[in-house]
Order: C-alpha cells, then sequence, then structure tokens
C-alpha cells in the first residue's frame, strides 16, 4: 500500500479562522499531530465490498477495533484519510472512547466539508460532558449552515453547558423543523444536569405545541420529566394539555410524568382523568406515579380498582402507590388479588401500618410457605422488610436458600429495616455484625448490596468495626471482570472506612473482537425471542455495535439465555434479562466495551445492561417506551421488528424458551 505526505484542507468555510482559533488555545501536541505527523500515512483508497455489513472493508473494522481497544492516537490519524467515511468513523468512535484529549482534534472536524462527518465530531464532543467544548459548539453553530448537523451541535451543547453559559443555547436561532428538535433536546441534556432557568422553561413550553414535530415535542415533554427542581408554578395548563390532548402517547406519558411535579387539586383531577380514559397503559402507569403527592380518597378508590387491570404492569403501579399510604388495608382484599407482584407490594404496604405486625407477618409467612415460585417468594420477603421483627426469619432465608433471588430479597429487605428512619439504636451493634457474617460469604450480590449499605454515612458504620481485615478477606474472594460491580463499592467502602482514596475498579481489555466472526453477520440479521408469553423478533445493529451484537449471538447460539427469566420488569421502562444468577448480579468472566452510538432509544430498543462505562456481559433490556436518559450511556444494539405486544406483557419471572437466528 503507498504512503504519502500531505495538508489537511478544511475545504472552503469561512468557519476554519474561528475554528482554529478556538483549537490552536489547547495543547499544541494534538493540534501538531493531527494536522502534519498523522497526515503522513498509508493511501486508504475505498475499498469496494460486497459482503454482509461494512466491516468487510477492512479500513472500517480497523477504526471499530481501534474503538474496542481505546486508542485514542491510532482513531486521531483517521481524520485526515480522504474518504468521508473513514472520518465520520473515526469521530463517532470518540463517542465511546470519550477521551478528553481529541476534543481539539474534533473541533477541527467541526469543519470538515461533509456534513455527516461534523454532526459526528459533534456528537463526540458532547459525549465528552466537558466544559472544553462549549466554545467550540457554541462557535461552531455561528457558522455551520446545515439543520442536519445544526440540531446535533446543539443536542451536543446541552450536555455540556453551564448554567453561566445556558445563553449560548438559548440564543441560536431556530427555523426549520431539524433546529427545533435540536433545541428541544438541548434543553433536556442540560435539565437532567439540573441546568436550567425560567427561560429554559417558557421555551421549553412553546415546544410542545402540537405545530411543532413529534421528536421537538418528546424533547420538551422529557426536559419536564425528567429536569429536577422545575418552577412549574402557573405553568401547569400546557403540560396538561400535553398530557391530555398530544396525539403521541410517548409524548402524553412524558408530559403526564412532569405533572407529579406540579401539586395541585386541578392536576389529580386530570391525572384521575387520564388514568380511566387514555388507552396506552404506559401513560396510565405515568399517570399512576404523578399522583404520589396528590392523594385523597377518590384517587385511592381508582388505585384499587386498576389492581385487576388488563395490563399487570398498570396493576404494579397501582400496588406500588398503595402500599406507600397510611390507611389501614383489608387483608381480604389484599389475598384475594391474583397477581402475585401485586399482592406482594399491597402486604408490604399492609405491614407497614399494621398495628398488630406479628399478626401479618404471619400471613406473609404463610404465603412464603404455600408457594414454590422464587419471584413471588422473593416478593414476600420483601415486604418483611416493613419490621424489624422480621430480622431472624431473614436471616435464615439469607444462610439457608439456595434460590439467588430468593437471598438476595432477603438481604435486600434486611438492608430496607436497618436504614428505616426509626431504628432502634438497641440493635445496632446486632446489624453491624450480620451484615459483616452476610458480606464476608463473597457472594457478589451480598457483597454489592452490604456496600452500598456500608457507604450510607448516616448509617455510622465506619465506626461499627475496630478490625477492618475482614472487607480485604471479602475482596480476596472477588475478581475482574466478572465480579466488577461489587468491587466498585466495595474498593469504595474500604476508602471510606480507611479515610483514603477508594482504589480504581477498571476491567483490563479482553474478550476482542472476531472481526471474521462479524463479517459473517448479516446488515439486517433477525434473531428470534422465544418466551412464555410468545415471540418476539429483534433486529440486530451489527454497523452500530458489532461487538455487542457478536456477543448476543454467540450467547443465544450456545443456548446460554435458554431457561433463563426475565428477572426485572419496571413499568413502562424495561423488562431485562440474561442473568445467570436472576437477580441482576449475574454474569460470565468477561467484559465487552460499551459502543455508544448516535441511534436513540425509542420504544423496543434492545440495550446491554451494564454496571458502568465498558462492563458489559451477558444482561440485555427491552424499552417499553422512548427512554432519552440511556442515549449515549448504554449499547443499544438492537431493535424490536415484532412482537412488542409480548414485551409489554412480560412479567417477572417469566422465562426464555430459547433465542435463536432466523434465516
Amino acid at each position: 500500500m503507498g504512503y504519502k505526505c500531505l495538508f489537511i484542507i478544511f475545504g472552503a468555510k469561512f468557519s476554519v479562522m474561528l475554528l482554529l482559533e478556538k483549537v490552536f488555545s489547547g495543547p499544541l501536541w494534538l493540534v501538531i499531530f493531527v494536522v502534519f505527523v498523522s497526515a503522513c500515512q498509508h493511501e486508504a483508497d475505498k475499498i469496494e465490498t460486497t459482503g454482509y455489513n461494512k466491516f468487510s472493508d477492512p479500513v472500517i473494522a480497523h477504526i471499530y477495533d481501534y474503538q474496542d481497544q481505546r486508542d485514542t492516537k491510532a482513531l486521531l490519524a483517521f481524520f485526515n484519510e480522504e474518504d468521508t467515511d473513514y472520518r465520520e468513523a473515526a469521530a463517532l468512535a470518540f463517542g465511546s472512547v470519550q477521551d478528553t484529549a481529541a476534543i481539539r482534534p474534533l473541533g477541527f472536524l467541526l469543519n470538515d466539508e461533509a456534513a455527516r462527518v461534523r454532526r459526528a465530531a459533534a456528537y463526540a464532543l458532547g459525549q465528552m460532558h466537558d466544559t472544553q467544548a462549549i466554545d467550540l459548539l457554541s462557535d461552531a453553530l455561528v457558522v455551520e449552515d446545515s439543520a442536519f448537523v445544526r440540531k446535533e451541535l446543539m443536542e451536543a451543547l446541552g450536555k455540556v453547558i453551564t448554567i453561566n453559559k445556558i445563553h449560548l443555547l438559548l440564543q441560536v436561532k431556530v427555523s426549520s423543523d431539524l433546529e427545533k428538535e435540536g433545541l428541544a433536546w438541548g434543553l433536556y441534556r442540560a435539565g437532567i444536569r439540573n441546568v436550567h432557568d425560567g427561560v429554559c422553561i417558557d421555551v421549553a413550553l412553546s415546544l410542545l405545541d402540537t405545530v411543532n414535530t413529534y421528536q421537538t415535542r418528546l424533547g420538551a415533554a422529557h426536559f419536564f420529566s425528567r429536569s429536577p427542581n422545575l418552577s412549574l408554578v402557573g405553568r401547569e395548563g400546557l403540560l396538561v394539555r400535553a398530557a391530555v390532548n398530544d396525539p403521541s402517547p410517548h409524548v402524553r406519558m412524558a408530559a403526564t410524568s412532569a405533572l407529579r411535579k406540579a401539586v395541585s387539586p386541578k392536576v389529580g383531577q386530570k391525572l384521575v382523568e387520564v388514568i380511566s380514559k387514555d388507552p396506552d397503559y404506559r401513560v396510565r402507569v405515568n399517570s399512576i406515579r404523578a399522583m404520589e403527592n396528590l392523594r385523597h380518597d377518590q384517587v385511592n378508590k381508582r388505585l384499587w380498582e386498576l389492581l385487576e387491570d388488563e395490563n399487570s404492569n398498570v396493576a404494579v403501579a397501582a400496588a406500588e402507590l398503595l402500599a406507600t399510604q397510611s390507611s389501614p388495608f383489608d387483608q381480604q382484599q389484599i389475598l384475594s388479588v391474583t397477581n402475585r407482584r401485586v399482592k406482594s407490594l399491597l402486604l408490604a404496604g399492609m405491614l407497614r401500618v399494621a398495628g398488630n405486625q406479628e399478626e401479618v407477618i404471619s400471613t406473609i409467612k404463610n404465603e412464603y410457605e404455600n408457594t414454590s415460585a422464587p419471584y413471588y417468594k422473593a416478593g414476600l420477603l420483601r415486604a418483611l422488610g416493613n419490621s424489624i421483627h422480621s430480622t431472624l426469619f431473614l436471616k435464615e432465608r439469607v444462610m439457608e436458600e439456595s434460590s439467588k433471588p430468593i437471598r438476595t430479597a432477603a438481604i435486600e429487605a434486611l438492608i430496607k429495616i436497618r436504614t428505616d428512619e426509626n431504628f432502634p439504636e438497641s440493635s445496632q451493634s446486632m446489624f453491624a455484625q450480620l451484615f459483616k457474617e452476610i458480606i464476608s460469604t463473597g457472594d457478589i450480590g451480598a457483597v454489592a448490596l452490604i456496600s452500598n449499605a456500608y457507604l450510607n454515612k448516616e448509617l455510622n458504620f465506619q465506626r461499627a468495626y475496630k478490625d477492618l481485615e475482614f472487607l480485604s478477606v471479602v475482596k480476596a474472594k472477588l475478581s475482574l471482570p466478572k465480579d466488577n460491580e461489587a468491587l466498585q463499592v466495595l474498593n469504595k467502602v474500604i476508602g471510606y472506612f480507611k479515610e483514603e482514596e477508594p482504589e480504581e475498579t477498571r476491567n483490563t481489555f479482553n474478550h476482542p473482537i472476531n472481526w471474521d466472526e462479524i463479517r459473517k453477520i448479516k446488515k439486517d440479521q433477525k434473531m428470534l425471542v422465544s418466551t412464555e408469553k410468545g415471540d418476539v423478533v429483534l433486529r440486530l445493529l451489527v454497523e452500530k455495535a458489532p461487538g455487542s451484537v457478536l456477543n448476543f449471538m454467540s450467547l443465544a447460539d450456545s443456548g446460554y439465555f435458554n431457561g433463563k427469566n426475565f428477572h426485572r420488569v419496571v413499568p413502562n421502562f424495561v423488562i431485562q434479562g440474561g442473568c445467570n444468577r436472576g437477580d441482576g448480579f449475574g454474569g460470565e468472566a468477561y467484559s465487552i466495551r460499551s459502543e455508544l452510538g448516535l441511534k436513540r432509544y425509542g420504544e423496543g430498543a434492545v440495550g446491554m445492561a451494564s454496571a458502568g462505562k465498558d462492563t458489559e456481559g451477558t444482561q440485555w433490556f427491552i424499552t417499553h417506551s422512548p427512554t432519552p436518559h440511556l442515549d449515549g450511556r448504554y449499547t443499544l444494539f438492537a431493535q424490536v421488528e415484532d412482537g412488542m405486544e409480548v414485551v409489554h406483557n412480560v412479567e417477572v419471572g417469566n422465562k426464555i424458551i430459547e433465542i435463536k437466528k432466523l434465516d
């Protein structure tokens, strides 16, 4: 392959001088490296391929492999390639690598001749979550003429903007639908970081108007749903209108969720109306949750009626809210409920307010002994976490049960007892010894849960143990990458107890991508997920997340998922499976890297669960509805093509029968 040296020419855009001024204000070694050194590189002529996917082009495969290895220097070299595909792929790679050393070189690409390269650079700069990118993005917005790119620039700016510079986003002139979408999502990205003011709120309200596109309204609605510390006094009207009348259920559910921040009888009345009339169960679920601060007899009556809703997610959401009420429960009414998860939630509420807790505990124990369903048993044990009188029974379950979901639930219940604000001081020493005994088993779930309890400074565990050697013994039982989640919190505990900086927990590179196998995967390969509730067809996104797709297919081909449960179902959020323990703490002795591309989490998106960046393994989830707070944080590797009605009906404990490739 030939070699040549060249100077970088960024096209005939007047913005070059403005961006160069910003770029050269940073570390010069990177600028010199990008402009001159790495410009002397191989001549990568575009390779015409006829393979199943784009990785038949070895250069593209190399770029993605450098991304997987987090090799910043190698990726920067591709910023100078003549081929647009290569520059775009290299820029997008930094959305996953997130090395701030690439901020200035990415600033150069904001002036690339190709709009999609500029868009990729904007996305990558936002993914840095670093204020160094603010001026680069803001200045690019001044001169950028492509609405396609301006949209990404505004959203990226929202990820890095600070409150004292929020005007840089608000002053952007928007005229096209794409630009309005960018503004809405920019406000959302800033809002979820608590970066907003009154002007942001008013602008977002205007973007809820149905004259705007679906994406604009969705971004605005999620701004209100997810942004903390919003003042909605006097502004409820437009949110109520969106919650009741917007043509998209996705917008209605987000707007409905936001109404929990607007406490008023009028809003409460509208929420009851939504629960009664909206045809989409997800909107009803969010309406139920929004009423947490709007409790009255009319609401409670409606909640009890919803316990037998045709969609179990609605019933679960209603039970979760009822379990927090202070009025007495009717035991016979609770025991007549058919949905086991709902029943266990109501029993938890009944125990919490019971005058005679021993009687309710006896009822729960009786339910426990008369069922063989592990996830119902787990729910009943969590219910017992509302009374310290359950301590001995829960301890016995931790020490004697072999089922991981059951043991983990018992530990969670004990932690709930200990964290209760009325926990007696006389029992603190006993629980400190009990927690030491549990964590010393070295079970990954026990270590993670007890460690998180130890980190609660209000519980003062730091002074409960004179000898901390037991923590070192526990740590020696764990290993990376398999036990990353537990080691993360355990290292924090050791640092906290010893009053020193905690040891960093990071997986070393392992489980490299097999590119020969990747090239055999069809661009739109389908997978059939057969469950107890029916079949779901997934379309794999191999060109977006090759490592995750190959990992999923390899596990499926080996039969790994067969017989495993959906251990986690959060109403109108996700169903999650792939855990070899069944409690969410399982995995195998390897990890893969996060692949954080441009694609958004909409309804039916399939993502990799993780304990943080680059800790993915065997667990995955499917979304019930758009979840933009997962964008750029969790690998999205597939999309439901058929069978969303099955996804909406999956309950905790339902089994995966088989996952196989569709030819």
